[in-house]
């Protein structure tokens, strides 16, 4: 039982994050840490079930920690951008919350399965449904969940991420700001996975996901940087030949040292660089522009 793996399916009380709900939260937290303890529905203006379900996004991106004594208070992840950009403007800003998003395998079960162990590119609802229950069993090793639970978190991926091809509005304040990173889309009754806009994607974005694995270790293979769980192609969709320019390019500034000679295919650190994911964020914020 010791070895049990954690999951948590359908914390969102089956709402997709919508427009401003991340920035209405943040700001909440930061002037009132029991906003989810009571008076919730009046702080944030909205219904019960989507304070919870605020409270649930804010968590699984990892931009508040609770205490039932003290309340919510932000992360440090939190507090940079409240900082430098409370209302999630910035694209770097929603990369960074959808890669700890897709990390966070306890609280966003659905979300690192999808991303990381989905190897299709073009399927319907219930082809994807089944491909995601196999790989929930293989992943924690029973079928002890619930499959509406696995139902209501497809359905609300496909509305977070995906671009439908009908025109609507742009300023829906239903719409999801994750639907700008372009990594779904939807004709019809087929989603697809589609390859981001290159230009929407800068190197910082990269160097958040290779300082995860650069951390705690001097190097790591730029294979296992690119291909493995929670490694830039999982996270990114991008291709192998994008990928491998902006690690040049984070090489030529000084982020990263990559050595592909003799067949070796390495990222190693750079002395005295912080890998740490805060720290990276702070210094694109103040570098930016």
């Amino acid at each position: 039982m010791g070895n049990e793996i954690k999951i948590r399916l359908q914390g969102h009380e089956k709402f997709p994050l919508r427009e401003g709900w991340l920035n209405k939260g943040i700001k909440a937290v930061k002037n009132n840490p029991m906003v989810f303890q009571k008076n919730g529905t009046d702080i944030l203006g909205v219904g019960t079930n989507m304070v919870k379900s605020i409270r649930f996004w804010l968590n699984a991106f990892q931009l508040i920690k609770e205490s039932p004594k003290n309340g919510a208070v932000l992360t440090e992840l939190g507090e940079i951008i409240y900082k430098y950009d409370k209302n999630i403007i910035d694209d770097f800003t929603l990369w960074l919350l959808h890669m700890n998003l897709i990390c966070n395998n306890r609280e966003a079960t659905s979300w690192y399965l999808f991303f990381n162990r989905c190897d299709i590119n073009e399927f319907d609802k219930k082809t994807l449904f089944n491909h995601m229950k196999r790989e929930l069993i293989k992943y924690t090793g029973n079928d002890n969940f619930s499959e509406n639970s696995l139902n209501s978190d497809i359905d609300v991926l496909f509305s977070m991420y995906s671009k439908n091809k009908n025109v609507g509005d742009p300023e829906d304040k239903n719409t999801s700001p994750f639907s700008r990173l372009g990594l779904l889309q939807k004709m019809g009754d087929i989603v697809y996975k589609t390859q981001p806009d290159i230009r929407k994607i800068n190197e910082w974005v990269v160097l958040e996901i290779i300082a995860r694995f650069l951390e705690n270790d001097i190097s790591v293979s730029i294979d296992t940087a690119i291909m493995s769980e929670n490694g830039v192609a999982r996270i990114t969709q991008l291709g192998i030949i994008a990928i491998n320019d902006i690690l040049d390019k984070l090489d030529m500034i000084g982020c990263i040292r990559i050595n592909r000679t003799a067949g070796l295919d390495m990222i190693y650190r750079v002395e005295n660089y912080n890998y740490d994911s805060v720290a990276i964020a702070e210094q694109y914020y103040t570098n930016r522009e």
